[in-house]
C-alpha cells in the first residue's frame, strides 16, 4: 500500500519518493508493462535505492499475471521509526497523471489526490533571496560573467585546478565539497535539465551540453509556467541551503533572456 513517502535526495527540491510498505489488509493499484530485459536492467540501475519484489498482478478484468516486478525500498519500513517526507509538486503530479493515464480506480485516484505536496517554507525562501541580494551587492562577484567554456572546465575532472561548479538559471554555483553532486550537473547549466525533469521528459535523451547542437538559446524564464519557475528556484535552493555559494553569473543565460526581449 502506498501510504507514505520516504526521504528523497534533496529536502529543498525533491524531498520524498513514493514507498511501498506491506500490509495484509490493503491493496496496491498500478500499471504493469512488458519491457525487454535490457530496458529492465537499465531501470534497475536507475532505481538503485529499491529492490525488485516478484508479485502477483491482477487486472481489473480478472487476469492474473505472476512474477511482476514491484520496486520496494531496500530499507524495510518500521512502524514508528522510519522517516517520512512530503513529495514535490512535480513528483506527486507525475504519480497522479500516471494513475489517470492508466485508468486506475477512482478511489485510488482520490487517495493520491489527498496527499499534500512540498511548499517552500517562507524562511527558506527569504534566506535564498537574502543570499541573492548579497551576491548582487558584492562588487567582487556581481560583475563577473562566466562563459560556457569556462563553466565546462569545472566539470569535476580536475578539481585541484578547477573546483566543481554548476549553474542554475543565471547563477554559477560553487558546490559544497561535502555534498554529492550529479555528474551530469558538473560544469553545466542545468536549467534545461531541471525543466525536462519537471515535465517528465527523459533527461539523458533531451538535455544538451554547451558543445552540442541546439544548446542555444537556453530556456527563457518568461516562457516558463509558474510551476516551472518555482521548480527552478527550489533547485537553486537545493544547492545554496546545502552549502553552495553563488560565485558569478552565467553569460549565455543572461544573453538569451535579453535576446528574447529585443
Amino acid at each position: 500500500d502506498v501510504t507514505d513517502f520516504m526521504p528523497g535526495l534533496n529536502e529543498y527540491v525533491e524531498p520524498a519518493w513514493a514507498a511501498i510498505r506491506p500490509s495484509s489488509h490493503a491493496e496496491l493499484h498500478g500499471s504493469a508493462f512488458f519491457i525487454p530485459n535490457a530496458e529492465a536492467e537499465g531501470l534497475d540501475k536507475q532505481e538503485a535505492g529499491y529492490n525488485v519484489l516478484d508479485v502477483t498482478f491482477t487486472t481489473y478484468d480478472g487476469e492474473v499475471v505472476e512474477n511482476v516486478g514491484l520496486y520496494v525500498p531496500k530499507k524495510p519500513y518500521a512502524e514508528g521509526s522510519s522517516s517520512e517526507a512530503i513529495p514535490s509538486y512535480r513528483y506527486l503530479k507525475l504519480l497522479k497523471d500516471g494513475a489517470r493515464e492508466g485508468n486506475l480506480a477512482q478511489h485510488w485516484l482520490d487517495k493520491l489526490d489527498s496527499f499534500e505536496h512540498y511548499i517552500t517554507p517562507s524562511h527558506v525562501r527569504e534566506k535564498t533571496l537574502q543570499w541573492i541580494s548579497e551576491f548582487h551587492s558584492d562588487e567582487t562577484r556581481r560583475d563577473e560573467l562566466w562563459s560556457a567554456e569556462k563553466l565546462d572546465q569545472h566539470d569535476g575532472s580536475d578539481p585541484g585546478n578547477f573546483p566543481t561548479r554548476t549553474s542554475i538559471m543565471q547563477c554559477v554555483i560553487q558546490s559544497n565539497k561535502e555534498r554529492w553532486v550529479f555528474g551530469s550537473w558538473k560544469g553545466h547549466n542545468i536549467t534545461r535539465r531541471n525543466l525536462l525533469q519537471f515535465n517528465g521528459k527523459s533527461l539523458d535523451a533531451n538535455d544538451i551540453r554547451h558543445d552540442e547542437p541546439g544548446y542555444r538559446p537556453l530556456p527563457k524564464l518568461c516562457d516558463c509556467s509558474d510551476g516551472e519557475r518555482e521548480y527552478l528556484m527550489q533547485s537553486l535552493e537545493g544547492q545554496l541551503h546545502r552549502g553552495g555559494k553563488i560565485v558569478s553569473q552565467y553569460e549565455p543565460f543572461l544573453a538569451d533572456q535579453k535576446r528574447h526581449l529585443m
